[in-house]
């Protein structure tokens, strides 16, 4: 009997260490992981949270809040040489950003959200309607933490983006992402982009999708610095009679974004 209750006692105070544990790694992925690079998940920030991120290549800005604890709201600006001697080509507008977290996660199954962005990267090509990487537009996203050599934090959405002039254009995309805490400062970050809505004939994808990988570095609480590599399968069609881009904006690139978050 004794042995019993030992026994009971020790499972309890594993399970509430575990138990808590696993709220203060959902705090953390709350805080740091409403996005990946070019991605989203399904998390969302805090209420009266707020975070501000400098990207600089391509030079952009964001800006995003928790209006509640899942509805957070954001926009971003930007353009192409605002760094350096060139003149400075700014994007058309600013963009914004919405999301809602319709289901938290649980043991057994991961959160949802859907939202909207019309954020896109790299170049916007005014005869085409389009950022480089289309934006997302409509999107449904799933997210869920698994336990595999420490947290590891898996990401699947479907989009339906609203950019492009061709009625040959496909709209609907598929995409993935992942990270993987290597100690409690650091964790990589990978993306995949099937782009099923940027591959033919009349799309600026050659087919290969858009593969990000970076590291993120939590230097306080407070200040995240991400090291990141963009479009390493160099996927943008160059110097071709349709729809094209400069052979000079088809290589990989090298990206360092600085965020500052902080509560009202």
């Amino acid at each position: 009997m004794k042995k019993a209750i030992f026994l009971f006692l020790i499972f309890s105070m594993v399970f509430v260490s575990i138990f808590s544990q696993d709220i203060q790694l959902e705090e953390v992925i709350e805080n740091k992981n409403s996005r990946i690079m070019l991605l989203p998940t399904a998390y969302s920030k805090q209420r009266g949270q707020y975070e501000t991120t400098i990207e600089m290549e391509p030079f952009k800005t964001r800006a995003s809040i928790g209006i509640t604890r899942r509805l957070m709201i954001g926009v971003s600006y930007g353009g192409e040489n605002v760094i350096g001697t060139e003149e400075i080509d700014w994007y058309p507008r600013v963009e914004f950003n919405l999301k809602y977290k319709l289901f938290d996660e649980k043991s057994a199954t991961p959160a949802f959200a859907i939202g909207f962005s019309s954020d896109g990267w790299g170049s916007y090509i005014d005869a085409y309607e389009r950022y480089m990487i289309k934006s997302r537009g409509f999107y449904v996203v799933a997210s869920k933490r698994l336990n595999i050599l420490g947290a590891v934090k898996f990401n699947a959405g479907m989009n339906y983006s609203v950019e492009g002039d061709s009625e040959d254009e496909k709209n609907f995309d598929i995409f993935l992402s992942m990270t993987k805490n290597i100690n409690e400062e650091l964790e990589i970050m990978g993306e995949y982009d099937l782009a099923i809505n940027d591959s033919g004939d009349a799309a600026l994808g050659k087919g290969r999708g858009y593969l990000n990988l970076g590291l993120r570095w939590s230097f306080a609480p407070e200040l995240v610095i991400d090291f990141q590599l963009v479009n390493i399968f160099q996927n943008f069609k160059t110097n071709e009679s349709g729809i094209s881009v400069p052979e000079e904006k088809n290589e990989i690139s090298r990206n360092i974004a600085v965020t500052y978050r902080a509560f009202f």
